[in-house]
Parts: C-alpha cells; sequence; structure tokens
C-alpha cells in the first residue's frame, strides 16, 4: 500500500515554507511558469522587431508599413504586460508559499522594470508617436516634425532594448537559481 499523502518517505513536502514543494505549483512549477511567460515575452518581441517590421517595410510603402506596425503596437504591448502579469504572478506565489530567497528579488525588480517601461511605451510613448507621425504626414518635409517622430521612435527603441535586455537576465536568473 502506498504511504500516505504527507507521511514520513511519501516524497510530499506539505509545509508551506520549506524550501521547495517536492509536488505542487509552489516550486518548480512557479518558476516554469514565470520561465514560460517572459520567454513568450521575448519571442514576440524579437519576432515583431526582427521578422514583422522589417518585411512590413520592405514589401509595403513607408507610410502603409508605419501604419501597420502602428495597428499592432497596442497588441505588442498588451501581450508584454499579460505576460508581464503572469511572470509576476509566478514570482508572487513562489514568495507566498517559500518567501524571498537570493535572487528573488533581482528577478521581481527586473520583471517590475519591464512591466513598469512596457506601460510606459504603450500609454505614453505610443500615442504620443502617433500624434507626430500625423504631424510629420501633415507637415512634409518639416524638420521640427520629423525630430519629434525620430525622437519618440528612438525612445521607444531605448525601452524595448531595456526590456529585452531584463528579460534575458530573468531567464537567467531563474535557470541559475537553486531549487
Amino acid at each position: 500500500m502506498p504511504p500516505m499523502l504527507g507521511a514520513p518517505g511519501s516524497g510530499v513536502n506539505l509545509k508551506w515554507r520549506a524550501a521547495t514543494a517536492k509536488v505542487g505549483p509552489y516550486g518548480y512549477g512557479m518558476r516554469q511558469l514565470t520561465l514560460v511567460a517572459i520567454a513568450v515575452w521575448l519571442g514576440a518581441m524579437g519576432f515583431f522587431a526582427f521578422v514583422v517590421a522589417p518585411a512590413a517595410f520592405s514589401v509595403l510603402e513607408r507610410e502603409s508599413a508605419g501604419r501597420f506596425v502602428g495597428a499592432v503596437f497596442p497588441r505588442y504591448y498588451a501581450v508584454g504586460l499579460a505576460m508581464g502579469l503572469v511572470a509576476f504572478f509566478g514570482l508572487g506565489v513562489r514568495w507566498l508559499a517559500n518567501g524571498w530567497r537570493g535572487l528573488d528579488w533581482s528577478a521581481a525588480g527586473l520583471v517590475l522594470l519591464m512591466l513598469a517601461l512596457t506601460l510606459y511605451a504603450g500609454v505614453v510613448v505610443l500615442p504620443a508617436a502617433h500624434v507626430a507621425r500625423e504631424s510629420l504626414r501633415v507637415a512634409g518635409a518639416d524638420p521640427a516634425a520629423a525630430a519629434g517622430f525620430a525622437r519618440l521612435h528612438s525612445l521607444s527603441g531605448i525601452l524595448n532594448v531595456i526590456v529585452m535586455v531584463s528579460g534575458i537576465a530573468v531567464v537567467v536568473i531563474e535557470t541559475v537559481r537553486r531549487q
């Protein structure tokens, strides 16, 4: 007869504050959830930056490609926010179950940074870039309008690079940290 759940030798640790539960979502499962969420986020960012946007600008006219990319960006940021919340949920459940240990603070801080930058890019920079792009379209070759859009485009790129590098750091931290 198999040992009872939680009995010595059963391989099941029912103590919530133990180092890591052997069975249950609190240790390995939540770490995997965090890793998968960050990996999906990074994959979506990379696919958009290195496949979708270049393809749009190589096949479509510049204005059409800009409109297409502009229509994709709200979904791009929504995916990032959703995956960031899932990753933070995984970290939070681990914290509730096991308390913070070592590099957990670093991973949580990086995920919060990623969420904050993504939210700022989607709520502040994206609408401003839409206005600047429209001003540029109306004004034609106006250097001030072009400079305004270029500044916002550069800011968006910098924010995205910081989010990507932070995401890679979270993957490394979550991969190398001990159970």
